[in-house]
């Protein structure tokens, strides 16, 4: 499976449309799942990530997706 396959599957955010205050919950709640996905990534040593058809360069490219705040996306 080509990585670039596989890291659409990891989308970071799944864009809530809710507005006003409820919104921005929701959007932070995204953020702190990618943050969390992103760490569990980047913890990962090479052989695993070849398992699951990722390069370390996925890995920073996912990491720098989820280092944008909530309120820049």
């Amino acid at each position: 499976m080509p990585a670039g396959a596989t890291t659409e599957n990891l989308s970071l955010s799944s864009h809530h449309v809710a507005h006003g205050l409820a919104g921005l919950f929701l959007r932070f709640e995204d953020w702190l799942t990618a943050r969390a996905s992103a760490r569990a990534l980047y913890r990962m040593d090479d052989a695993a990530l070849h398992d699951i058809a990722l390069s370390r360069s996925d890995v920073e490219r996912v990491n720098d997706t989820a280092r944008k705040a909530p309120w820049r996306h």
